[in-house]
This record gives structure tokens, sequence and C-alpha cells, in this order.
């Protein structure tokens, strides 16, 4: 929507001679006693009518003028807007093309107005200028023809307009998600309806469908709310936006096109709940004083992986937290910065601009940074300028996508690093994945099987009188059997062994052994233990680490 500056009325209509100096003082002096705005008094006085004062504006803001005589109002705007709001604005929708909605007003500076009608109707806003006199008859007209097509049982007072229950809906759904805890929502056009689906704790659950006749309006709600081009459905976008109803959450967007129309998924991300704690990730007084004296090394690399959706951004936010204090110049280059942390420097990298991980690095070390938080290392570019500047006094936390601890050393070797620097930057990594919580309310324990016994006793402890907890369903989980997420971590410290092994063209499975054989716990480790103290079920576990085997 356009931005206007602010003009005094009375000098334009002076200087283009419409009206003289004493006409103009006569109706500044009224004005003193007077509520009325300088071109309402004018137009009473007779000194200049209502349509030149809008055609001067017109002109000044370079937004049409309508003669709204010569204007038809098609059928398909009459339910557009509630009769409230066009009373309250004095704005009479034109048409809608191509979600864009052109109204008449003849006051455009009202950003208020314009903000408050996109919002309800949906659309972006066009506006044009009438006269003030033609507005309000028309005005008048357009709401006596709103209620004459009410015969079908529409009342355009109550319910306000079709696309309303558009914006109920969408506040609904949002509403809903957040109440059942959901991370993301996913709006799927199918060939019959678009499909909603939540993703709980990891997992993706199908919730009511969408009518098909009302996907592209849900979906240019949503671009709308998150400030995207609605009529650009070609190309993938991103934005993002704080609810109304719930202003503790950032919503971000992002756009597919698809065969069936637009695919949207939003992020929910509650920016009040989150308390970065080590004891919020779920470790054990062992895992952190380990993590804790890591963070404490003055310089050199740690990394974290696992993949996406792994908690790897959380279990970053919580070193730097700890870290965090005025000693230290901490500062984070990110895609995009999740959550604001005070007393942090962070900035997040644009491609477009050319502002990439490597190019944020090169700036950030000349801001005389004690640590740097690195979002993603993605290339051997980043990877390289990382770990100079591990080796150059600074400590380097960072993430990768790899399965295993030992598989990030391998990445980095992979990616063009040569071994020797590897060797002499990377102080320790964490491989890590969240396993649900199962709902403490509903719970059940069973007594462990001959076959799971064979399974976990490798890895933990057990025998035939242990018991293990399976999920139930209760409505405070929403019949889930969990309820929220914890961590489980494989953490590798990089010793004086396994640093002769990276010199040595080693495999993962080598590393890994090393660092099992000096007492690291590997994912399955982990997660079985969480299984045996009935945090998790097996069932979740060997989900979650199908793949990780030593």
């Amino acid at each position: 929507m356009a931005e206007f500056k602010n003009v005094r009325i009375g000098d334009i209509l002076l200087e283009r001679g419409i009206i003289n100096s004493d006409q103009l003082t006569e109706c500044l002096q009224i004005q003193q006693t007077d509520d009325r705005k300088i071109g309402e008094i004018l137009v009473d006085k007779g000194f200049v009518t209502d349509e030149e004062i809008s055609q001067v504006l017109a002109e000044i803001y370079e937004i049409p003028y309508v003669n709204l005589t010569e204007i038809k109002i098609p059928n398909t705007v009459y339910e557009i807007l509630p009769i409230e709001i066009l009373r309250k604005y004095k704005v009479l929708p034109l048409e809608l093309d191509n979600q864009i909605l052109k109204i008449a007003t003849n006051n455009p500076l009202d950003v208020t107005a314009m903000q408050e009608i996109q919002y309800l109707s949906g659309f972006q806003i066009d506006p044009v200028i009438a006269c003030a006199k033609d507005l309000n008859i028309h005005l008048e007209s357009f709401i006596e023809t709103m209620h004459t097509l009410q015969g079908s049982g529409k009342n355009p007072d109550v319910v306000g307009a079709s696309e309303i229950p558009i914006i109920k809906l969408v506040d609904s759904i949002i509403s809903k998600a957040i109440k059942e805890r959901a991370s993301d929502i996913h709006f799927e056009p199918q060939p019959k309806q678009m499909r909603v689906r939540f993703r709980i704790d990891g997992i993706l659950y199908e919730r009511n469908p969408i009518a098909h006749n009302l996907q592209r309006k849900v979906i240019s709600r949503m671009k709308i709310l998150a400030g995207m081009d609605v009529a650009d459905n070609r190309r993938p976008q991103d934005g993002r936006f704080t609810p109304l109803q719930y202003t503790n959450f950032d919503v971000r967007c992002s756009t597919l096109p698809d065969v069936h129309g637009e695919n949207m998924v939003l992020r929910l991300l509650d920016k009040t709940q989150i308390t970065f704690t080590f004891e919020n990730l779920g470790m054990d007084e062992q895992e952190t004083q380990m993590i804790q004296q890591l963070i404490r090394q003055p310089h050199g690399m740690i990394l974290l992986t696992g993949p996406t959706g792994a908690g790897k951004s959380t279990t970053l936010y919580t070193m730097l937290s700890a870290l965090n204090d005025i000693s230290r110049n901490i500062i984070t280059v990110e895609d995009p910065v999740e959550y604001r942390l005070e007393g942090i420097t962070q900035t997040a990298i644009n491609t477009r601009a050319g502002y990439s991980f490597a190019t944020a690095i090169r700036h950030i070390l000349r801001h005389d940074p004690d640590i740097i938080m690195v979002g993603e290392i993605r290339d051997q570019e980043t990877a390289e300028i990382a770990i100079r500047s591990a080796l150059t006094g600074h400590l380097v936390l960072s993430t990768l996508h790899t399965n295993t601890a030992a598989g990030a050393v391998m990445r980095l070797i992979e990616m063009g690093v040569e071994p020797f620097l590897v060797r002499s930057s990377v102080i320790g990594v964490l491989a890590q994945r969240l396993v649900r919580r199962l709902c403490p309310h509903c719970k059940k324990d069973v007594l462990i099987s001959p076959e799971e016994i064979q399974t976990i006793s490798k890895y933990v402890p057990v025998d035939t009188t242990t018991t293990l907890a399976v999920a139930g369903k209760c409505a405070k989980c929403f019949n889930t059997g969990y309820m929220g997420r914890v961590a489980i971590y494989e953490s590798l410290i990089v010793t004086n062994k396994i640093r002769q092994a990276i010199l040595n063209d080693p495999n993962e499975e080598q590393i890994t052994q090393i660092a099992v054989d000096r007492g690291m716990k590997t994912l399955k480790m982990a997660g079985f233990k969480k299984a045996v103290d009935k945090v998790t079920s097996l069932e979740e576990v060997l989900r979650v680490t199908f793949t990780e085997d030593i």
C-alpha cells in the first residue's frame, strides 16, 4: 500500500487559483472553533465543490479519481466487507480482480482504515478517490442492495461478508494448532479438497480438510498476513506474521507451487515459552557437565549434527545462553534468526544480496568476536572460513547434516577441508535426535518381552523383571499418547587418539568405535536409557534411531 505525505489542501487550492486568500483565511478562522476539516468548511461555504477537492487530491497523490455515477458495481463485491466497516470508514467496494480489491474513498490518508479493510477482506487494497457527496449517496445505495441480496439467508450485518468466515477459518486453524502444541501447519491442495495437517511432536496428524472452493481464499488470506505477493502463485515465497490473538507467537510462512494450487506451511514459534537451559533439553547431569566443560574452551569448533527438526538450533541457543555474559562478544549468523537473544548480536544471511554464511563470517571477524555461531555449514568455503576462525582464537559453534557424531568429521573432509585442519580445529561433536515424551496421564507400564531384552541388552542393562512404558490415549495428549519431546545425544569429544585417526584416512565406524571405547554413549544407548527410564517408548526410540548402529 502506498505511503502518502501530508499536504495542506487549502494551500494547494490557493496555488491552483480555485480559491483566494480571503476565502482561505475565513475558513481557517472558522476551523479554530470547528472540528471539521478545512475542505469540508470550504465546500460548506460554497468556495469549492466536492469534485474539485477530490480531483486535486487524486492528482497530488497520483491516485485515480472516479466518477461513481459511471461505475457499475458487480454483485461479487457486495459481501466482502461488513456494513459497519463501510459506514465507519466511508468506503465503497468497486471491483475484485486477481485478489486485489478496489475501493472508493475520500480519505486515502487513513492508513488505519486501509489496514483494517485489508485485514478483514483478506485482499490487497487498491484505493481510488471519489467526492464525498457522491460517495455518501452511492454507499447508502450499496448497503440497500446488500440487504436486497440477503434473500438467500445471508445477513451482512451479522456475518459481514463471505470473506469474514475465511478470516475466522484461518484464525481458528492457527488457534487449534497452538492449543494442540503443533510446531507446523501444512496446507496441501488436493483435487477435491485442501488437506490440513498439524505436526505435533515431530509427527504429522490430519485435521479437518478445507473445501476445494475455499482453498485459494485461505492461501490468499495467509499471504496477505505474511506480506507476500497475493497475485504471484508461480514462485515460492516466504514471509512471517504475528497472529492478533496470539501475539507471543511468530508465524513463518512458506509457499510452494503445486499442480493443484499453492502448498503452504506455517511454522509456529512461541517467543515466550522458550527458556534455554540444559535441563529443558533433557540432558542428564553427566551430559550437562561434559557439554558445559566443552563450551568453556577458549577456542575451537563444536558441531551439532542431525536431520532437520532434530532440535539443533535449540541446543545451540542453549549453549549461547550459557556463555552469554558481559565479558564475551557473541555474534551469530543464521538463516533465519529464529529467536532473539538479549546481549547477543544476531545477523541473518541474504543470498539474494550476496550475503552468505561465508561472507557474514568474514565481516563478523572484523567485529572482535569471542564466540561465533554459524547456523549451518553448507559448503567448503563456509567450512574453511569457520575452521580458520576456530584456529585463530575463536570458539565456533555450528551444525552439519549428518546422522552420527563421527559422520560430521568425515563430512568436513568430504567437503574438501584438509584432514590436518579438521584435526586441529574440531574439539567436539554432538549428534542429536528428538524422541516424544510419553504422556504422563495415560502411559502404561508393561513387562519387557524376550525380544525386547535381546534388542536392548546390547546397549543398556535389562533383565526379565524390567518394565517399560507404552503410549495410551487421553484428552490431555489429544489421543496421541505423547506430550512434548526430549533430546537424546551422542557426544563425541575429540581426543588425541581420534585426532591421530583423522590423519590416517579413517572411516566413520573407526572413529565411532574409538569414541565408544572412551565412554561415548551412542544415540541408541541414550535412547534405550530413556525407554528404560519410561521417559519414552521403545517403539519411539527405534523409530528415531533406526539408522544408528555401531
